[in-house]
């Protein structure tokens, strides 16, 4: 089947860039109940993602020539989500382009769905404290100052105080006390040796993308690099994991055929909040989350 493509504008990276401060949380909100800009004060970098050359290494990414390991949250692959990418690679190449040679953004139409964006894969550089390998969810709360979610009552609770009393689950039940994290981040462990700042370089945005680079075409791809600015980042909404190994299926939808899949990602807060960390694309005037097989 052919589909009929067609490249609507370009978008600078310094342009794009800008756009991304615009991006919002899913449900994450300051203390005046507007939505928090996870992107509003931080830094914005080109750096590469490199191929693993043996099966037993990761991902790198390199930025000023430093080399770090990739990490990823999410370990499950989509065949179907492989297809477009390959689909909107064999476009851009019609045009000289690359979907892993990318220095900004492209806007592109196809017939009969939407016009979409693509953009090179987001890298998240963040610094967890490790106590014993550890992450320490205390000092990681900090990270969250000034920063609420909203209950069923549509009450504020900041996130900092880490134990949200009253929080109600809908109209009629509340809860007396609640941890926001996830029950299982205290027993997740990166080796016991390891204390004090760790650096995660973490892949927020375009793990398909980074796999058809890597994977099918063997080569390095363009990322965009986020760092600190003004402001720390706000940890990301899952825990960070080895890149390898990662999970295969033909499309979301099949996952119900495995039902004991026992590797997924681990949300960093408990099973009523893990959304909110999400971000939403469309404060950024960026259609790049909807595109979906048409399954």
């Amino acid at each position: 089947m052919r589909h009929k493509l067609t490249l609507t504008n370009t978008i600078p990276f310094k342009e794009l860039s800008e756009l991304l401060r615009k991006l919002e949380f899913r449900a994450v909100f300051d203390k005046n109940g507007k939505k928090a800009k996870p992107y509003e004060n931080v830094k914005f970098s080109l750096a590469k993602v490199l191929p693993n050359k043996l099966m037993s290494d990761h991902p790198l990414v390199v930025h000023n020539g430093v080399k770090k390991q990739l990490f990823s949250p999410q370990p499950t692959l989509y065949q179907n989500q492989l297809e477009i990418i390959k689909t909107v690679d064999q476009f851009l190449k019609r045009k000289g382009m690359r979907v892993n040679k990318l220095k900004g953004a492209i806007e592109y139409d196809w017939q009969g769905r939407d016009t979409y964006h693509m953009l090179p894969p987001i890298i998240e550089k963040h610094t967890y404290y490790l106590k014993d390998g550890f992450i320490d969810l205390d000092k990681m709360t900090h990270c969250f100052d000034e920063l609420y979610v909203k209950d069923s009552a549509d009450k504020l609770h900041r996130i900092a105080d880490r134990y949200l009393k009253d929080f109600h689950i809908d109209e009629v039940s509340a809860v007396r006390e609640m941890d926001v994290f996830h029950s299982n981040a205290a027993l997740i462990n990166y080796g016991l040796r390891h204390n004090g700042k760790h650096d995660f370089y973490i892949v927020c945005d375009g793990m398909h993308r980074i796999d058809y680079s890597i994977e099918t075409l063997n080569e390095p791809i363009d990322v965009i690099l986020v760092e600190s600015g003004k402001t720390n980042l706000v940890p990301y909404y899952a825990f960070p994991m080895p890149y390898h190994p990662t999970i295969r299926l033909s499309s979301k939808q099949s996952e119900k055929m495995y039902p004991r899949i026992e590797r997924d990602k681990v949300h960093l807060f408990n099973d009523f909040l893990k959304k909110v960390l999400h971000y939403d694309w469309s404060g950024a005037d960026l259609n790049v989350s909807r595109l979906r097989s048409n399954i």
